[in-house]
Order: C-alpha cells, then sequence, then structure tokens
C-alpha cells in the first residue's frame, strides 16, 4: 500500500488548454482598454498573451484576474513582473529592457503582432501532448531541467500558473512586420522560440509573476 501510494502520488495532473467559445479564459487578443502594459524598450515590445479568470475554482488561489504579457520575440529568459496593480503591471526584471536582442533581424522596437483571441477551458487529461495543444495548467511539462523561479521581491518559490505552447494555431490578425521567407512561420502563429513553451509561475502574496522559455 505505501508502494501503491507514493506512485500514485507522483502522478501529474495535468489540465489541457482546449478551445471553448463559453471558455471562463482567454488566449490572445488586444489588450483590454483597463489594462496598461508597462513601458519598455523590448524589441517589438510586449505580446498580449491572454487572460486566466480567478473565477474559475482552478484559478482559485489567483488573487485577480491574470492578465498574461511577454516579450515572446526577445531572448530575454526570465521576465518578472509586479502586479500590485493588476491592471498595470511594472517591470522587476530585466531591469534594461533597451538592451534586449532577437533572433529575428527584420524586426525592432516600433514592430507590432496581435494575435486572435481565443476563449478557451480546462479539461483534465492523463495524457496531453504538447506538441498538439494550446497550453497545460496543473503541473508543468518541462522540455529541459525544472526551472522553479524563486520570487525577488520574497524569496519564496513560485507557483506555476500555466504553459503556452507554439504548436496552438493561435493566429496573429495584425503584423507590421515584413519576415523573411524562411522566418515568416513565427510571425503567422503564437510561438515561443520556433519549437519552445512558455512558462508562467506566480507568487500570490507579493503578486509578482515569472515568465520564462525553454525549447528543445
Amino acid at each position: 500500500m505505501g508502494l501503491f501510494n507514493k506512485l500514485f502520488k507522483s502522478k501529474k495532473i495535468q489540465y489541457e488548454i482546449l478551445r471553448d467559445e463559453n471558455g471562463l479564459h482567454q488566449i490572445g487578443g488586444e489588450v483590454p482598454a483597463d489594462f496598461t502594459v508597462p513601458e519598455n524598450e523590448f524589441i517589438a515590445g510586449f505580446q498580449y498573451l491572454g487572460y486566466l479568470d480567478n473565477s474559475d475554482p482552478l484559478f482559485s488561489w489567483l488573487p485577480f484576474k491574470l492578465h498574461l504579457i511577454h516579450p515572446i520575440y526577445t531572448n530575454d529568459y526570465f521576465v518578472y513582473l509586479d502586479y500590485s496593480d493588476p491592471t498595470s503591471p511594472k517591470i522587476i526584471a530585466p531591469r534594461n529592457t533597451a538592451a534586449s536582442t532577437s533572433a529575428f533581424d527584420e524586426i525592432d522596437k516600433d514592430s507590432i503582432i496581435i494575435f486572435e483571441g481565443v476563449r478557451v477551458s480546462l479539461e483534465q487529461k492523463e495524457e496531453i501532448d504538447e506538441f498538439e495543444s494550446i497550453g497545460i495548467c496543473g503541473e508543468p511539462t518541462w522540455l529541459q531541467e525544472a526551472e522553479i523561479p524563486s520570487c525577488p521581491k520574497s524569496g519564496k518559490a513560485m507557483k506555476f500558473v500555466c504553459q503556452l505552447g507554439s504548436f496552438g494555431e493561435i493566429k496573429a490578425t495584425y503584423s507590421n512586420v515584413e519576415p523573411k521567407e524562411d522566418t515568416e512561420m513565427y510571425f503567422q502563429n503564437l510561438n515561443f522560440w520556433c519549437d519552445g513553451n512558455l512558462y508562467v509561475f506566480m507568487e500570490p502574496a507579493s503578486k509578482t509573476v515569472c515568465y520564462t522559455v525553454q525549447n528543445t
């Protein structure tokens, strides 16, 4: 019985992010009128990635409806934001956003890419193919070694919120970028470093959110 309990406890509990026109949550979309993206000099700036609604019992631990943003076309590995004001987060790190670099030389600080807003819900699954999925909640599936960030404000380990993948076919609805023939795919759909995942963590007491990317 002891071995059975150990194996049972080690089993991941994961929820797949699925398209659902009646879903509480949204992936992608335009920046809401009541939300302010922090001032920054990232190459191509922040992309709005949607929101997670804490009225969902699975996200009742979130202190508020969480709007997701990230400069997905930069090479910045960890981005920390202070959501003390959930409608107007501030950048904690990196401090010098003007020093950001990108793998794409066809974009600059004035580039704009907006993705379609897709309503979604969460469904528990025993197996999730991350290469066919919009994303995963519950517990992460790491592409490399596990990297649980520590909150820069409290020092506490941060709690996993979700991961978003590169193969959910969330289409770009607007772009002023003229991509090259071999990079066009990275601007047509929501994509994280070619085949990567964006991992989102939060420390709810300090209202700090961390975004980090892994790829194969």
